[in-house]
Formats: structure tokens, C-alpha cells, sequence
């Protein structure tokens, strides 16, 4: 679980554009409390993983959720499929991304 909330941490950062010095100030944590957290050194408590999740606008769920992401363009995409109709998702959109999915060759 350490390794999944190190390495989902970095990828918020990097997705956000919050650098880990940044990061550390918010949360009025040491300078290279983030650069321990990277090398394995630091683990992250659930005390200060919930003010993390304040900063990047997101519940704990959406941190554990690995398919979720802070790139705007996914977050966009994931809104608008919220307000479409489950059936409309299914019968529809989801054809619609396979099919751009798909390698063209």
C-alpha cells in the first residue's frame, strides 16, 4: 500500500503541476519531507494525506482510485459522462472511445 500512495502522490503532482517543495510548503512540512517520501525513506500518514487530497481538490476515494486523474482534460471527460445517462454510456460513449481506441492500421 506505501508504494501505491508514493507512487500515486508523485503522479498527482506531476498531473497538478505541484512540485514537491511546493507541496511541503502548503502543508508546513520540512523541505525534503517529499524527497524521502520518493526514495522509500517517508511513508505518508493518513494525517497528512488528508490535507494532500484538500490541496488537489479530491476525495480519499478518488486518491485510491487508480483510474482517476488530475490531467483537466480526463477530469472534463469524467464530469460531463456523470450527467449522461448510465444506458447512454454504455450503448453509446463506450462504443464510440473503443472505437477510437482502436489501432488504425
Amino acid at each position: 500500500m506505501t508504494d501505491f500512495i508514493r507512487k500515486r502522490l508523485f503522479e498527482l503532482m506531476e498531473d497538478s503541476g505541484i512540485s514537491p517543495s511546493r507541496l511541503s510548503k502548503e502543508l508546513h512540512l520540512n523541505k525534503g519531507y517529499f524527497a524521502d517520501v520518493r526514495r522509500g525513506k517517508q511513508s505518508v500518514p493518513y494525517k497528512i494525506l488528508v490535507p494532500i487530497c484538500e490541496l488537489f481538490h479530491i476525495t480519499l476515494s478518488e486518491f485510491f482510485d487508480p483510474d482517476y486523474s488530475l490531467k483537466e482534460i480526463y477530469r472534463e471527460v469524467n464530469l460531463l459522462c456523470q450527467r449522461i445517462p448510465e444506458f447512454q454510456i454504455q450503448n453509446i460513449i463506450i462504443p464510440i472511445l473503443e472505437n477510437f481506441s482502436k489501432d488504425k492500421e
